[in-house]
C-alpha cells in the first residue's frame, strides 16, 4: 500500500500516540484516520498499533511500517520538487473556523477534495467567530466555516457572502455514569450545581449559556475553557463536569470515552434576542475563480448536510 495520505496518517498516529490528536492535527475526521489505520492492520495482516484509554503505541510492526512511510514520503517530496510546473499548478485554499468545525465539518470536507485532486493544498486559521468573520472580510481568507454570532447580522458585512447555513442545538455531554447521563433533555438549572467545561470567552456558544446562567440568577464560572472538543471530552470522562459543546463539535468516539450526549432544551437558550444558532459557510466576495475553490465549497455543504 502506498497511500501518502495513509502514510502520513500513520505517521502522526506514531507522533502524537492518539488517534484523536493525529486526526485533529491532519483536519482530517477521526473515523477516517481509523480506518486509514485498520486497512494497514488487515492489509498486513497484523497489529500495529497497542490500543489503551490513555492512547496508542506502536508496535515493532507499526514502527517498521512507520520507518518505510517516512521512506516513502521523503522519495514522494523528492520526486514532486522535480515537476516545477506540476507544483506551480497547485493552489492555496486558506479556510477560516474554529478549533470544533475543524475537526470536523471541515475535516470531512478537506479529505473529500483531497480524495479527488492532489492539485488543491488547504491552509487553516483557527480562530473564534467574531474574529473569523473579519479574517474573512480582510481577504486573509477564502473561506469561513463558523457559527452564527448572537447580535450580530454577518450576511450584510460588507465583502462577505454567506454560501450555505444549518441549525445548530446545543448539547450537554456527561460521562456515562453521571446522574443526568440518563435523562432524554436538560435544561441549564439542571447543571449549575456541577462543575462546567466549556469554551473560552467570546464564543457564540459560550454567551448564550452565560446569558441562561444569569438568568437563574447564577454566576457562569467554568472549571474548565478550552477549544478542543476532544481534550474537553477526554478531561470529564469519569468526572461529574458538564461540557456544553455544539452538536456538529461533537468527538465521534464519544461512547468510547464513556461519555454521552444530552440535548439542552431551556427557554433560556431560545430568548428572541439571541438569533437562531446555525452554523454558517461564508465566502470573501467578491469570490474568486477557481476550480479548487469551487470544489471545497461543494464539498462543505455536503459536509454541513450530513448533520
Amino acid at each position: 500500500m502506498t497511500d501518502l495520505r495513509s502514510l502520513k496518517t500513520l505517521l502522526a498516529v506514531v507522533e502524537y500516540g492518539s488517534i484523536h490528536l493525529a486526526a485533529r492535527a491532519l483536519f482530517v475526521s477521526h473515523s477516517t484516520a481509523s480506518r486509514q489505520i485498520k486497512t494497514f492492520e488487515e492489509h498486513y495482516g497484523t497489529t500495529l498499533f497497542d490500543r489503551s484509554a490513555s492512547g496508542v503505541v506502536p508496535t515493532g510492526q507499526g514502527l517498521a511500517l512507520a520507518d518505510f512511510a517516512r521512506r516513502m514520503i521523503a522519495e514522494s517530496e523528492l520526486l514532486s520538487d522535480s515537476f516545477g510546473s506540476y507544483s506551480r499548478a497547485t493552489e492555496t485554499i486558506t479556510i477560516v473556523t474554529s478549533t470544533g468545525l475543524g475537526q470536523t465539518v471541515v475535516a470531512d470536507a478537506i479529505n473529500d477534495v483531497m480524495t479527488t485532486t492532489d492539485r488543491v493544498q488547504v491552509s487553516i486559521i483557527d480562530t473564534t467567530s467574531l474574529e473569523a468573520v473579519q479574517v474573512l472580510k480582510n481577504r486573509q481568507a477564502d473561506l469561513c466555516v463558523n457559527f452564527s454570532v448572537p447580535g450580530h447580522d454577518l450576511v450584510s458585512v460588507p465583502g462577505v457572502r454567506r454560501i450555505n447555513h444549518a441549525p445548530s442545538r446545543n448539547f450537554a455531554v456527561f460521562d456515562k455514569k453521571h446522574p443526568l447521563s440518563q435523562r432524554a433533555t436538560v435544561r441549564v438549572r439542571d447543571l449549575i450545581d456541577f462543575p462546567i467545561a466549556t469554551l473560552p470567552s467570546g464564543n457564540s456558544a459560550r454567551i448564550r449559556i452565560e446569558q441562561a446562567v444569569r438568568a437563574q440568577g447564577q454566576v457562569f464560572s467554568p472549571t474548565i475553557e478550552a477549544t478542543c472538543p476532544v481534550l474537553t471530552m477526554r478531561a470529564i470522562a469519569g468526572t461529574t463536569m458538564v461540557a456544553m459543546m455544539a452538536e456538529r463539535t461533537i468527538p465521534d468516539n464519544l461512547a468510547e470515552a464513556g461519555c454521552t450526549a444530552v440535548e439542552l432544551d431551556d427557554p433560556g437558550l431560545d430568548d428572541p434576542g439571541l438569533d437562531d444558532r446555525s452554523i454558517q459557510i461564508l465566502a470573501a466576495d467578491p469570490l474568486r475563480e477557481s476550480d479548487g475553490l469551487d470544489m471545497m465549497i461543494k464539498s462543505l455543504r455536503r459536509s454541513l448536510a450530513l448533520q
